[in-house]
């Protein structure tokens, strides 16, 4: 039995909610309307019908509701004409809106809600380290031409934001979402970049929607749209939009996870994989296989909340992890043909592919992991304090990894070699890096630069031919202080450990060095802990830490927690009795299973969040990539 806490539900969640109805959304102008008496009016648009009730949005943003029998009859004619509704109903429960490709004849105007029906669908089973990993990499084709940047229109003003940017992934097309939301007021743009020739193919206006690009298919012209109200479980709801010169045809319209607790039913990854199927993933680490022509599940796997996985170069296997394992999924076979587990529990696990499709990266929390795709082994597993990772993470080439868009980290080295601040997306197709960089009063970009560029290349040469540029490396002198662990016992096995892994980096303990591993208990700190359906247990809580210190500026630290976020509860056994053992003393496990890193980059006087971390950084502008400082 597993037990959740609320802290950690991102994590992990074992409750499946029952699927309540999807509604209708649409986007239709603010109008009249009148009640069957004649007597009341409401000026208001139409946002959803919603068991026979007709949910209205006034000007003020106050929303109503009405029967739809209690209308007018103008008004009822009206809202059958929106929603296309007939009198025929399939046996099945399906309409026959949708049959193929985008419907030639829709206009901008709404379309019906589907149903998802989840019980039809294939539920995949993660795997298990008894899965072999073995894994024939295919050859991935050239580039078919030279990825250019676009210039972007410049914001409308303050409350006017990119509100999401796609690629597809044959490197053609991106389209760029623009969401202006004030008051009462919302407008979206979608603009189309020829990646091709550098130019802005088409630019859409959509009037009353918040919403933004989350995948585009390989045609150009098919984009998933995904909802962006502010607020959990408010990106939620998806739609198929396809460009037709200056409007959008709307073919479905579906909300995947309706039934599931607010936050995870929140759409968090996407892409077309082909002429007919979509794959997507929720925050709370469902991933799914659509028949995108139906809106219906053909398949779906369960991991870790906050999982992102990512589709590799040749479009028939999906990688994803879970906080335990990470596996590679079939998509002919519809199930998982690889699959190992972790050194470690993983926290929002983010992977990608490099280009080559010969590795598998991984980001979670402040960790790195590298496996090799072929083989499943692990050749890269470190720690990047001080960066903020959160997001998708990508490979520019076979050797760097782009995490949290912005963070450039050199795989060989263990580097953190640059910093690309300024971009508020990007994404990894074709050999190029794309940046959305949005313009304040002048234009914007969408840049795209070949990374690692000339600048970081030259300067991770220099930095690895000159040793004092790191603080730690291979054959550093150290002083070990085991002090701050209470317990004599554990000292003697933290500095057993401790030194073995010392020793196998080549690192002297010196008592007199300028380098400290500093190993130290935290606690205990009385607290209460709230677990999902099982109430609030108080608790005394331990932090087992672990620190490189430098002059006395910690430069790389990592800790461990005596309270499980997550109960696995043996027969006999309850929440209480276990978290009482839990709170008796430190977890020590720490100092057995700690990687310690093989660089340390001497800290910087740059105290810009993040930038102080890297070799160098660089400011992205409408302009391009501008220098703003370097290291060593």
């Amino acid at each position: 039995m597993f037990i959740v806490s609320r802290s950690a539900c991102r994590l992990i969640s074992f409750v499946c909610l029952s699927l309540s109805i999807v509604t209708a959304a649409w986007a239709a102008e603010y109008r009249t309307w009148t009640d069957s008496t004649g007597k009341h009016e409401l000026r208001a648009k139409l946002e959803s019908v919603e068991d026979g009730k007709a949910i209205l949005i006034r000007e003020n943003g106050k929303k109503q509701k009405i029967a739809i029998e209690k209308l007018s009859k103008a008004d009822q004619d009206f809202i059958a004409k929106q929603t296309g509704d007939s009198p025929f109903e399939d046996a099945d429960g399906e309409s026959d809106e949708s049959s193929g490709e985008a419907d030639e004849s829709a206009s901008a105007g709404p379309r019906k809600v589907k149903k998802v029906n989840w019980s039809e669908s294939n539920a995949v089973l993660p795997g298990s380290s008894d899965t072999e990993w073995k894994v024939s990499v295919p050859i991935v084709p050239a580039a078919a031409g030279r990825i250019k940047s676009v210039a972007l229109p410049p914001k409308m003003d303050f409350f006017d934001g990119i509100s999401g940017m796609a690629v597809n992934r044959v490197g053609k097309t991106a389209v760029i979402g623009y969401a202006f939301d004030r008051f009462d007021k919302k407008s979206l743009r979608l603009v189309v970049c020829d990646l091709q020739s550098g130019r802005v193919a088409a630019s859409v206006a959509v009037s009353g929607e918040n919403m933004a690009p989350l995948a585009l298919h390989d045609d150009g012209r098919q984009i998933l749209m995904r909802s962006n109200e502010f607020g959990h479980g408010k990106h939620n709801r998806l739609e198929i939009w396809t460009i037709k010169g200056k409007g959008v045809a709307r073919s479905l319209v579906w909300t995947p996870h309706d039934g599931d607790w607010g936050p995870r039913q929140d759409l968090s990854w996407a892409e077309f994989i082909d002429a007919k199927r979509l794959a997507t993933c929720s925050s709370g680490g469902k991933m799914a296989i659509w028949n995108f022509a139906t809106g219906q599940p053909i398949c779906h796997i369960q991991v870790c909340d906050g999982s992102i996985p990512c589709l590799s170069p040749d479009g028939k296997t999906i990688a994803i992890a879970d906080k335990n394992s990470i596996g590679l999924f079939d998509l002919e076979k519809q199930e998982m043909t690889a699959s190992q587990e972790t050194p470690r529990e993983l926290q929002g696990p983010a992977v990608a592919f490099s280009p080559s499709g010969r590795k598998i990266g991984c980001v979670a929390g402040d960790r790195i992991l590298v496996w090799d795709t072929a083989s499943g082994k692990l050749e890269k597993d470190f720690s990047v304090t001080g960066l903020n990772l959160m997001g998708r993470v990508s490979f520019p080439d076979d050797e760097f990894l782009l995490a949290g868009n912005q963070y450039l980290i050199e795989l060989k080295n263990q580097l953190k070699l640059w910093h690309y601040a300024g971009g508020e997306y990007a994404c990894t197709v074709s050999g190029m890096t794309l940046f959305a960089i949005p313009g304040d009063n002048r234009s914007g970009l969408l840049l795209a630069a070949k990374l690692p560029h000339p600048e970081a290349t030259a300067l991770l040469k220099k930095a690895v031919q000159q040793p004092d540029i790191f603080v730690f490396h291979r054959g550093t002198p150290v002083k070990l202080n085991v002090s701050g662990i209470p317990d004599p016992a554990e000292q003697t096995k933290a500095t057993e450990s401790l030194t073995k892994k010392l020793k196998e980096l080549t690192c002297p303990i010196d008592p007199a060095a300028q380098v400290e591993v500093v190993a130290l208990v935290e606690g205990p700190k009385s607290r209460g802990i709230s677990y999902m359906h099982s109430g609030t247990y108080q608790v005394q809580e331990y932090f087992t830490r672990l620190k490189i210190v430098y002059q006395g500026q910690t430069v790389w630290e990592t800790s461990h927690t005596n309270i499980p976020g997550i109960l696995s509860l043996k027969q006999g056994e309850n929440v209480e009795g276990v978290l009482r053992e839990a709170s008796s003393k430190p977890s020590y496990g720490l100092y057995q299973t700690v990687t310690l890193p093989e660089f340390l980059q001497k800290p910087s006087a740059d105290k810009t969040p993040g930038a102080g971390q890297t070799l160098g950084a660089t400011h992205l502008t409408s302009q391009g990539l501008q220098l703003r400082g370097r290291r060593g």
